[in-house]
């Protein structure tokens, strides 16, 4: 029994393993987006309508002072400072925002070939984690050593109790009490709500895949450079 109870738990350690590992790559999927929603994101629009209300204002507030120097006579002198500075200024800040646009789907392209890399990763050690796994439970088979059903193999350790604080005298008796208990705790909580199990940050137990990203391409950098 103590042996069964050591293999469901080293059994059940992969499994949490494998489910944690899972939980990891579709967190890091959250990271992973296309072209049109950068595009979407960044909202050019909007940008583009504020960048010309900036070189507006900008070139009317320079057309003024110069109107105020030169005086109404000589009127077209502010009125052409007034369209060069606006068009001038204009161009450039949506040339900013144009260039600030690429930069960001190509920043978006770094990160999604970087979470691309990491989700490899995990989904290798899942392969291993699932062989770990199944190498365990087919020890189980082969040693006869699951003497408990398949679904209370989490529980191994509860059933080994009861067969030493004497409540059973069998494993299969030990089984049986731990079936019942399961009944009555069905029962009860059909008449007790059950607490909201609390939310955790994703980034606390995962960490920040950017942050890898960014430690993986200064690696590289400096692996250029020694080159």
């Amino acid at each position: 029994m103590q042996q069964t109870v050591t293999y469901c738990e080293r059994y059940f350690e992969f499994e949490d393993a494998v489910t944690v590992n899972q939980e990891n790559i579709e967190y890091l999927k959250t990271y992973l987006h296309d072209n049109d929603y950068v595009v979407k994101n960044f909202d050019m629009g909007s940008k583009v309508k504020r960048s010309l209300l900036i070189a507006g204002g900008g070139g009317l507030i320079m057309g003024l002072l110069l109107l105020a120097l030169c005086g109404l006579s000589l009127w077209y002198i502010p009125l052409i400072a007034f369209v060069l500075i606006a068009g001038a200024l204009g161009f450039f800040l949506v040339s900013l925002q144009k260039f600030k646009l690429t930069e960001a789907e190509k920043h978006q392209v770094e990160v999604n070939e970087g979470i691309n890399e990491q989700i490899e990763a995990l989904k290798s050690r899942e392969e291993m984690l699932v062989r770990q796994k199944d190498e365990y439970y087919k020890g189980l088979q082969e040693k006869e050593l699951c003497a408990i059903p398949l679904e209370y193999m989490q529980n191994a350790a509860q059933i080994k109790g009861y067969l030493e604080n004497g409540e059973a005298e069998t494993i299969e008796d030990a089984v049986a009490i731990f079936e019942q208990q399961l009944l009555m705790q069905e029962m009860s909580s059909i008449m007790t709500q059950k607490a909201p199990t609390p939310i955790v940050d994703n980034k606390e137990r995962f960490g920040d895949p950017l942050e890898i990203i960014k430690k993986n391409k200064k690696a590289k950098k400096k692996s250029l450079f020694k080159k």
